[in-house]
């Protein structure tokens, strides 16, 4: 399959947009993001999925259904991902959507995920004949240049601050505190890492989560990496999920464009004993 370039030009390129020019995508590259969804890896193939396409317009039949932080985001376009119910179907969904964020990002493209608040007031507005459910609603189109890029960082309800965006890549979480060693809050020695794993694993730190929260940690072991979600107040069931799916394509994804034969992340047992505090559980793992 045709692999982006994912840490370099991608990942490390990645930012949310809220603020969108008028300019309507070309058809040419909305039958990119097409093409790209036959091939884009899959956390559970066997969950079936549909990619539908909007204009701008239907903003304004979805209300309060879908949004970020309460608000609409207007945008010239936007593309929906709709999925079976089935065990992890939001994980996956996730991971296929954050593959296809990163080709809007390749095709120059900005792109928003919008918190689905009502999937199925949001399917009965999109007015999409399917018997699946609205898993992910992206917008998407050309970034208004003219305001300067800020991320919003929410600590807590009371803590909320605007950063800055620099050109360099900046990890939203450090890497010793996202990273633990074989255990739950052990330090992980970067310097035993080798150079593929760690940008794997920076590729997870950089990732976009809801609200910048990112409300997971990743414990390294010498032959499996453990991704474990942690309780937060701010962050839906719904979006966690989401969230997972995300972390697991950006790690996935650079280390298999680098590596042959990367195993696909599973949902099965851990099988060893991570000593988790009671705020964290364990969520999927990748054997490196």
């Amino acid at each position: 399959m045709e692999y982006l370039r994912y840490y370099d030009e991608i990942v490390s390129r990645r930012q949310s947009c809220r603020d969108f020019a008028d300019t309507v995508v070309d058809a040419a590259s909305v039958e990119e993001i097409k093409a790209y969804n036959e091939v884009v890896p899959k956390l559970l193939p066997e969950i079936s999925t549909e990619l539908h396409f909007f204009g701008g317009d239907v903003a304004d039949f979805l209300g309060s259904s879908v949004g970020y932080n309460g608000f609409t985001v207007k945008a010239p376009n936007y593309l929906a991902l709709y999925s079976e119910e089935a065990p992890h179907y939001l994980e996956n969904a996730g991971f296929i959507a954050q593959g296809l964020t990163l080709k809007l990002t390749q095709l120059g493209l900005d792109a928003c995920w919008l918190t689905v608040n009502d999937a199925e007031a949001a399917k009965g507005a999109l007015g999409v004949d399917t018997d699946k459910t609205l898993a992910v609603f992206i917008a998407f189109g050309h970034g208004n240049k003219t305001k300067k890029d800020v991320r919003l960082d929410i600590k807590s309800p009371s803590n909320v601050t605007m950063v800055s965006c620099e050109k360099k890549v900046a990890p939203k979480i450090s890497m010793q505190d996202l990273l633990s060693y074989k255990v739950y809050g052990e330090p992980v020695n970067m310097e035993l890492l080798y150079t593929e794993l760690e940008d794997a694993l920076l590729s997870i730190a950089v990732a976009q989560s809801f609200f910048n929260r990112q409300p997971y940690r990743v414990i390294v072991d010498d032959d499996i990496v453990s991704l474990i979600g942690l309780d937060d107040e701010l962050t839906t069931t719904e979006d966690q999920l989401l969230n997972y799916g995300i972390a697991m394509f950006n790690f996935y994804a650079v280390l298999d464009s680098t590596r042959a034969g990367v195993k696909m992340w599973s949902f099965d047992e851990a099988g060893r004993d991570l000593k988790l505090p009671e705020n964290a559980h364990y969520i999927a793992k990748i054997r490196i």
